[in-house]
Parts: C-alpha cells; sequence; structure tokens
C-alpha cells in the first residue's frame, strides 16, 4: 500500500438485481498520487466492473450494496450526482479498450477534445479550441492545427488513442482508469501508448489503474498489482514481488498461462477449470497443398479527380515473397499499416494484384479473381478474424451459421451441412446443448471457437488466423492456441499466423516474416529471428516488446 494513499476503496461490493450474484466482493484498493495500479485476471473477474466504480458508471441493475472509497477528501459510492459530477471527467477520467467506438465518427477530433475541455469547466468558444490544440501537441498529434480538423477514421488505432487520452486528461484529472487501452494496438502504438502514461504520471502526478489482460505489460508498466477472480481480490503487492514469487495458487496457474518470448512449448498451460480435452478427431480430411507467394504487390488505385492530375496509387503490398510447406505454419508481424491484413486479403482473392504469383498446390489464384474464382478458392483458404462477435450473423443459432457456407456453396444439402457443422462444433469443444443458442449467448472464447468451426466446414487447405486472440485473457487464449495447435497438427493445416503478439507468433509458427512498410524486411525461423534478429526493424521491434519472465515459482 502507498505511503499516502490518494485514493483508498474498502470493501466494494456490487451486485447486479436484488437477487442476482455479487460480481465484484470486498475489494479493497489503494492509490498513490503519481502511482500506477495493476489490475489483472480472467474475462468476468470484475476488474472492468471496479474501474467504473469509481466513476459511478456501474449500470442498471448493478448496484454498489457495501463498501466506501475516497478520493482526496471528497466520499465516493455515496450517490450524490452533484458529487459524481464534480469527479467525472474531471478528478477521474476514463480511458477505453476501443478507441474508433468511443470517439464520435461525425465530429472531428479537435472539437471532440474542445468539449471535453467545456465539460471540464474549462474554457469555450476560441480559447477552448486553441486549449484542445495544446492537449492533442501534448499527447504527440504532429500538426495538431491540420489534425484537429480530421475524424477518428482518418487516424491509425494508436493516433485515436492518443486522442482519448488527449480527452481523459482535458480536465487535468487526479485519476486514469485506462481499461485495456493497448489491447488492440502493435506492439511500437503499445509502447508509444504505455510511455505516454508513464509520462503523465511522473510528470503530473497522475495515479493510473490499469485494467488489462497483458501481463507482460503489468511487469514493465505496473508499480503494484491487484490479481482477481470471480469478483475478488486472490492476491496483492508489488508487481516485482507478486510476479516473481506469486503466493496464490491461482496468481502461479495465470502466470503459468503467458507465452514466453525465450522458448517455444509444445503445448500451453490452462487453469485447471478450464481445461479442455484435446481436439478429437472427426472427418475434416487432411491437405497437401503448400502455399507459395512470389513477388506479390498490391497497389489501391487512387480516385480520379473530376479536375486536375490523377494522384499516384497506394502502394499496399511491394514485392513480398514466401513459401509454407503444406502443413507447416507461417507468422507474420509488423507495425499497423505495414500490409499485413492486406497481404492476407490478397491471399483470401478479395483484393486484386498488380503483380506476382500466388499458388496453392497447383491451382495459381488469379491477380483479380472473379466471384467464381473466390467461391473456389474458399474451399482451400480460409480465415479466423479478430474479433468473432462482429463477424458472427448474431440472428442465427450458431450450429446454422458453421453449416451456410458448406450448404451456399452446393456442396452438400442442408441437412448434411448441419450434421456435419454439429461434428466440428463438437471437435471444437462446443457442448451439443449449446450448439442452438445465438453469438450473444457465448463468452469471447467460446465466439471464437464457433469461428473456429465455421472455418473448417469446407475442409480448407489453408487456415489465416488474423489476430485470433488478442481481445482474449491469457487463460483462454492458452484454450485457443492449444486448439488451433491441435487441429493443425492432426488435420495437416497449413497456418497462416497475423498477430501483434510476438511472443505468440513465436509459439504458433515454425517461421516468422516480418513486414515494414508494405515489404517484408526479414524471414527466419523463429528461434533464430528472436536470439538473433538481422534488420534492424525487427531487432526494433523486439527491443519495444514488452516481456515477463515465469520464474520457477510462477511457472510451477
Amino acid at each position: 500500500m502507498p505511503a499516502e494513499a490518494h485514493l483508498e476503496v474498502h470493501g466494494l461490493t456490487i451486485r447486479y438485481g436484488s437477487t442476482g450474484p455479487e460480481v465484484v466482493r470486498d475489494v479493497d484498493l489503494s492509490l498513490g498520487r503519481g502511482e500506477i495500479l495493476g489490475i489483472v485476471g480472467e474475462s468476468g473477474a470484475g476488474k472492468s466492473t471496479v474501474g467504473r466504480a469509481l466513476m459511478g458508471l456501474v449500470d442498471q441493475p448493478g448496484e454498489i450494496v457495501a463498501g466506501r472509497g475516497r478520493l482526496g477528501e471528497t466520499p465516493l459510492f455515496d450517490g450524490n450526482r452533484e458529487t459524481l459530477h464534480a469527479l467525472r471527467g474531471k478528478r477521474i477520467s476514463l480511458i477505453l479498450q476501443e478507441p474508433l467506438s468511443a470517439l464520435n465518427p461525425v465530429i472531428n477530433v479537435g472539437e471532440q477534445v474542445a468539449e471535453a475541455v467545456r465539460m471540464a469547466g474549462g474554457p469555450g468558444g476560441a480559447d477552448g479550441w486553441s486549449r484542445a490544440l495544446d492537449l492533442l501537441s501534448q499527447v504527440g498529434i504532429s500538426d495538431p492545427a491540420i489534425r484537429a480538423r480530421d475524424y477518428p477514421h482518418q487516424f491509425s488505432g494508436g493516433m485515436r488513442q492518443r486522442v482519448l487520452i488527449a480527452i481523459a486528461i482535458a480536465g487535468a484529472p487526479e485519476v486514469i482508469v485506462a481499461d485495456e487501452p493497448t489491447t488492440a494496438l502493435d506492439v511500437s502504438i503499445q509502447a508509444e501508448v504505455l510511455d505516454l502514461l508513464r509520462k503523465l504520471a511522473k510528470e503530473r502526478h497522475i495515479s493510473i489503474l490499469l485494467i488489462t489482460h497483458d501481463i507482460a505489460v503489468v511487469a514493465e508498466f505496473t508499480d503494484r498489482i491487484i490479481v482477481m477472480r470471480f469478483g475478488a481480490v486472490v492476491e496483492t503487492g508489488a508487481t516485482a514481488d507478486v510476479l516473481a514469487a506469486p503466493q496464490a495458487e491461482y496468481t502461479r496457474a495465470l502466470l503459468a498461462t503467458v507465452p514466453p518470448a525465450d522458448r517455444t512449448l509444445e503445448r500451453f498451460e490452462v487453469l485447471g477449470a478450464l481445461a479442455t480435452a484435446r481436439a478429437r478427431s472427426t472427418n475434416v480430411r487432411s491437405v497437401e497443398q503448400a502455399l507459395s507467394v512470389s513477388g506479390v504487390s498490391v497497389v489501391f488505385e487512387a480516385r480520379r479527380r473530376m479536375f486536375g492530375a490523377t494522384p499516384e496509387g497506394f502502394l499496399a503490398v511491394d514485392d513480398v515473397s514466401f513459401e509454407v510447406p503444406a502443413g507447416g505454419s507461417f507468422g507474420i508481424v509488423g507495425e499497423s499499416g505495414s500490409g499485413k491484413s492486406t497481404l492476407l486479403m490478397a491471399l483470401l482473392g478479395l483484393v486484386s494484384r498488380s503483380a506476382g504469383v500466388i499458388r496453392i498446390g497447383e491451382t495459381e489464384v488469379p491477380r483479380a479473381p472473379s466471384m467464381a474464382d473466390r467461391r473456389k478458392l474458399a474451399s482451400l483458404v480460409q480465415v479466423v478474424f479478430q474479433d468473432p462477435f462482429s463477424s458472427l450473423n448474431p440472428r442465427m443459432r450458431v450450429r446454422d451459421i458453421v453449416a451456410e457456407p458448406l450448404h451456399a456453396s452446393g456442396d452438400a444439402t442442408r441437412a448434411t451441412a448441419r450434421e456435419k457443422a454439429e461434428s466440428l462444433l463438437s471437435l471444437v469443444g462446443l457442448p451439443v446443448a449449446d450448439q442452438s443458442k445465438l453469438p450473444h449467448q457465448f463468452s469471447g472464447g467460446q465466439r471464437q471457437r464457433i469461428a473456429i468451426a465455421r472455418a473448417l466446414i469446407r475442409d480448407p487447405a489453408i487456415l489465416l488466423c488474423d489476430e485470433p486472440t488478442s481481445a482474449l485473457d491469457v487463460s483462454i487464449q492458452a484454450q485457443i492456441l492449444n486448439l488451433i495447435k491441435d487441429l493443425q497438427r492432426d488435420h495437416g493445416l497449413t497456418l497462416i499466423f497475423v498477430s501483434h503478439d510476438l511472443a505468440v507468433v513465436r509459439q504458433m509458427c515454425q517461421r516468422i516474416g516480418v513486414m515494414e512498410k508494405s515489404r517484408m524486411v526479414e524471414q527466419a525461423n523463429a528461434a533464430a529471428l528472436f536470439d538473433t534478429p538481422q534488420h534492424p526493424y525487427t531487432k526494433r521491434l523486439l527491443q519495444m516488446m514488452p516481456r515477463f519472465v515465469p520464474s520457477s515459482a510462477g511457472a510451477a
């Protein structure tokens, strides 16, 4: 506990409904000025609920049924609206996980920051606009007078997160609640955002409550740590002490699920209560097609202007080549905008190539695939996306979601497709009783299992995984990665794995390619790339990667 706690909470208990479960139970925490406190735990542990409670943002029917707290001399949790108005956005601010959904898409970012200034009691008009430009400059937005006129979609993920931080500090807060602020960011942008938050803590003495599932970020960024499970605190202490010698059995088990960056595991540890059996055999066929990518380039043509010269196109992928043997695995890493996702779209036949050859076995993917070409290609290549919820039809039963691609292709009757879907859902660990439910009735990890089953329904040769675990906590991530390993090994799948989590890519891939500014600047076996990187950009990525090396106690 800090010597001079500026924010204190004792016995916080939150229940949803008068007869509902206690989602937060008897939680104590304290935070000193300029201190960074991390809260970690699995999904559903109560981490975000605690953070929102500090700001009076517990949604109905949730209610605080016990507990007391204070910020300085101001009481928390007393239900006084005037107190909440004086605190929220002024003395306590919130940074959310996904800035694109937190920012208004039809208002330029300057106006949004200026509005935060005004709401926090600052000036409006020209003075408020000037203050907004100053805040954007403080968080590292270059040319703020120009960029302030831009809209959220015109910024990268990292820049949007900086805008949210500018909004958060508009009222000169004493405490910032940062709820998974870097989950969707690549390693270099993550480092920039965390450095900015650290600077705010050090130079402005802002206390930061960091809610995250990334143990490596906690290890490098926080002073103290709270470990939560099922709404309760199971362990707390100085970060270095807890991670080096965890006392609680749950903490030791949680740390054991973290993918190491210094070696490759055959399988990931999973928490005992969440362990699942190895994927069972089914009628998924083994495949033998290798993947060959030679000199592939993708140019996005600029729109023609009515008057004046036509602008040049944008080179999104530039002369990329690599090969993956049948049943092999290839990882692709790099910053946002490096061309990773565009390269995947080319492999799927969803964008036209300006140059190069893609072969799957003896099948050459056309440069400008027609709809018929894409249907044929869908039987060879399938994809698992980062966010399964947005890629699953919310109105369909999951059994029908998985069956639909096979039935729509004309390769099976509806009854046959449904039978195979049920088999695949069982294969990926979804109980038969749950297969008639809707997507919103599942957790993030279960929805990702559904997405994997759908990707397998047409017996693809190649499985593309585009950030498939970045939104999952480490324990669920371990389950999904084990599942993918099992499926690849048992059914001969060729795996292309894209992720900003370098440690995960090392675990999943035999060989890794590094992309920078549309080019693949280095390729190597996973161990060699991590141990002896050759390209300066690869070295920089590895240096920026947050690291957590489990101790013998933590790995026990």
